[in-house]
């Protein structure tokens, strides 16, 4: 079945969320008047969070094919659901993918090349539209970027030209091709809602794309002007994100100016707010559109993140800005957990995720998200409520290994997995408040207890701090045909004994493939496991920066004495991060597998160079 007949399907079975706009939250297009936003006759105010996974396989900096997808239809409203419950008003979405002249088509190319969208992807901006109507968010859309090599940018419309990135600004044709995709953007009608983008309230705000510093104020007098003569109802924020033009020399078709504030470049949010909102006064509105609160070492450590944070957000409500949007959050993955996004300037910095957890606690993801939540109800006036008791989360297919994964629920923080005999029960607890965020793109949970030969049904609730949720779905019968012992390393509790070498380590994880935890050694240092069953195949996961000095993988019956394995090995070299002190390291990740003798419960695990090792998978009969 392809993604279009699935989303066909989607529609038809009632989950998309609206017919129609006019079951909208939203009465007003969002307007300015002088420095301030106005929703009707009252003014607007907020704080957000860019998302650019709503409409984008942000994972397409580590060239990974399996995770270049568009977003389900699930996963939007994962995020958008996260977004209302810290009420998070406005959301950023990053920039339409543009494929490049020489690039194959895939279904996350927003616009094919000049004149030409993706009837596909642009169903996924429909969705998530209709979303922002049924949850009260609305969306800062970009339409282009000035990273070519990431998601196409105005390069990239050059060369579909055969022109220089800089003709972009002052060639006729382009210029043309430029205003020509705004018109079709702005003029395409809905899937969903049946109303055009120029027509939609859930547009916050157009921005002609992302950190395009070389844009001249000419090029962008024109853009704009050009924007309004055919959508009149919506803003227009600029592009610029560093440098402050004069703000007497504002253009009156731009809206709304536009900063991003990042450890290194500023050296004091909360004063640097405030001075830019004062020099705004009367004249425009002020927002933040990227923020990163990362702890550098520097400028931000785990200990004052927190409170760096909590003044910087006290200073837009008290400045009078206008609004502010964290970069970056991500929603839940329809395989289980959560996606990933490593920030690629900082070693040990991802996207943050809802409502923190503790595997995040060295940027401090907690109480970060809990001062995101506090400010953006304090900025519209409002009490802080407490958070939701989470939905049910749904339990995904288990199949002969009880390795289990769940569609997690928005706000829970962790949840509780069931065991029992019979699809009706009784139910017994096998583990407590487990995090879906521990993971990344694996398994979530494995039912060590369960023993072959055996039939269970299992069911997952999902908590926080207001309680538990309802069931999830129950799976079963699952006939249990081997147990696994899965490994992450995030500590070393599984571990049966180690070498005192070894050193756990999560810094850019970007490395590898977004995995979370290694152990990391050198030459002769090793760890051991042992099960309570024979063991029927091993498979383990190691990372390489240089030299590929395979580990030495034995086995044993008694821990004393070991025979060496021949395991089978995959190897896969890794892309370079594009970007940021990363730049220019990568990886290999090797995988080895094999089956192991009869009557072992040992495994051993030799190190014959620097490597890291990812993940261990013990299969016992």
């Amino acid at each position: 079945m392809n993604r279009r007949t699935v989303f066909t399907l989607t529609c038809l079975l009632g989950l998309l969320p609206l017919a129609s706009a006019a079951d909208s939250r939203f009465q007003h297009f969002i307007t300015r008047k002088g420095d301030k936003l106005m929703d009707g006759d009252k003014e607007f105010r907020f704080i957000g969070a860019n998302m650019p996974g709503l409409l984008l396989p942000y994972d397409y900096t580590l060239f990974l094919k399996e995770r270049m997808t568009l977003p389900t239809p699930w996963e939007q409203e994962d995020g958008v659901k996260t977004l209302a419950q810290m009420n998070l008003r406005v959301a950023r979405t990053w920039c339409l993918a543009m494929r490049g002249p020489r690039e194959q088509a895939t279904p996350w190319h927003y616009i094919l090349g000049p004149g030409q969208l993706n009837e596909e992807a642009f169903r996924a901006l429909d969705h998530l539209l209709a979303l922002g109507h049924r949850y009260g968010v609305r969306y800062i859309l970009s339409i282009s970027a000035a990273q070519d090599n990431f998601l196409g940018g105005f390069g990239t419309f050059a060369a579909h030209r055969g022109k220089k990135r800089q003709e972009f600004w002052t060639d006729p044709q382009l210029k043309q091709d430029f205003k020509d995709m705004v018109r079709l953007i702005l003029e395409r009608r809905n899937s969903i809602t049946g109303g055009c983008y120029k027509d939609d309230k859930a547009v916050f705000a157009w921005q002609f794309g992302n950190e395009m510093e070389d844009a001249p104020e000419a090029w962008c007098a024109e853009m704009a002007a050009f924007i309004k003569s055919l959508d009149p109802n919506h803003l227009i924020i600029h592009t610029w994100s560093s440098h402050r033009p004069d703000p007497a020399r504002l253009d009156p078709n731009i809206d709304i100016f536009n900063r991003h504030y990042y450890p290194g470049r500023e050296p004091d949010y909360a004063a640097l707010c405030r001075e830019e909102t004062l020099r705004l006064k009367h004249k425009q509105p002020f927002v933040i559109g990227e923020f990163g609160p990362y702890v550098d070492g520097k400028q931000f450590t785990r200990d004052n993140a927190g409170a760096k944070l909590r003044e910087f957000l006290a200073a837009v409500e008290d400045s009078g800005a206008a609004g502010a949007l964290l970069w970056s959050m991500y929603s839940h993955h329809r395989d289980g957990g959560f996606y990933w996004h490593q920030i690629f300037t900082y070693p040990a910095v991802w996207a943050y995720h809802w409502p923190g957890f503790p595997s995040a606690d060295a940027q401090d993801e907690i109480g970060i998200m809990t001062a995101m939540r506090e400010a953006a109800f304090r900025i519209q006036g409002q009490a802080v409520p407490p958070v939701a008791v989470p939905d049910a989360p749904t339990l995904l297919p288990i199949g002969g290994v009880p390795m289990i994964s769940w569609r997690g629920s928005a706000g829970a923080s962790g949840y509780d997995i069931e065991r029992a005999p019979k699809a009706g029960g009784p139910w017994k607890t096998i583990a407590k408040n487990v995090s879906d965020a521990d993971i990344a793109y694996r398994p979530l949970f494995s039912d060590t207890t369960a023993r072959t030969g055996q039939t269970w049904f299992y069911r997952v609730t999902a908590r926080n701090v207001s309680g538990a949720s309802q069931p999830s779905n129950v799976v079963g019968p699952v006939k249990v045909k081997r147990v696994c012992l899965a490994d992450e390393l995030q500590d070393f509790s599984r571990v049966h004994a180690k070498s005192d070498g070894l050193k756990l380590n999560n810094d850019y994880n970007a490395f590898y493939a977004e995995y979370l935890f290694r152990a990391k050694g050198n030459t002769n240092d090793w760890l051991s496991y042992k099960v309570s069953a024979p063991i029927e195949s091993v498979k383990v996961v190691t990372f390489f920066a240089k030299d590929t000095a395979d580990l030495t993988l034995q086995v044993s019956d008694d821990g004393r004495t070991f025979t060496a394995l021949q395991p089978a090995r995959i190897e896969r070299r890794l892309a370079s991060p594009p970007s940021g002190p990363a730049r220019g390291q990568r990886r290999t990740m090797v995988e080895y597998e094999c089956a192991v003798p009869a009557g072992n419960r040992c495994l051993k695990l030799l190190w014959n160079g620097p490597a890291e090792l990812d993940r261990v998978e013990i299969y016992e009969k």
